[in-house]
């Protein structure tokens, strides 16, 4: 007797919108590199996410990433001063621009960990707020 598994009928996943509202820029110089993760292995600089880039306007910028299913994603922003599509860092390593993460503080010494910046996106539009690191 063979044993037949019937998945149980759901309604799609709607897609949303997640809006990323950062502050904490010195400046307009450059530009605001968001970038959307659903993939730790990529988090926070991989390939496989959704990037926008915005003009900063009075030392802050919103990206804005639509069609978004529900899952669990994270956030990294950096504000690119030069915009030459990378984190500047000094002979240490250490950044040289203001960078964040979508849930609480980035950490200071290493990069962030997908865990740390995770956040559940449900079938509602999300609103995140981020401050860069000085």
């Amino acid at each position: 007797m063979a044993l037949i598994a019937v998945g149980a009928l759901s309604m799609p996943a709607v897609a949303e919108t997640i809006q990323v509202v950062v502050s904490g820029m010195p400046d307009d110089r450059g530009v605001l590199a968001c970038s959307l993760h659903s993939d730790p292995a990529g988090f926070p600089d991989g390939a496989s996410a959704v990037h926008a880039t915005v003009a900063p306007q009075g030392g802050q910028g919103v990206c804005t990433f639509g069609g978004v299913a529900p899952g669990r994603y994270a956030v990294a922003v950096l504000h690119d001063a030069n915009a030459n599509g990378r984190l500047d860092t000094n002979v240490l390593g250490m950044p040289q621009e203001r960078w964040g993460i979508s849930i609480g503080p980035a950490p200071r010494l290493r990069a962030p960990r997908f865990d740390e910046a995770a956040f559940d996106m449900g079938a509602d539009p999300l609103q995140l707020r981020i401050d860069l690191n000085p």
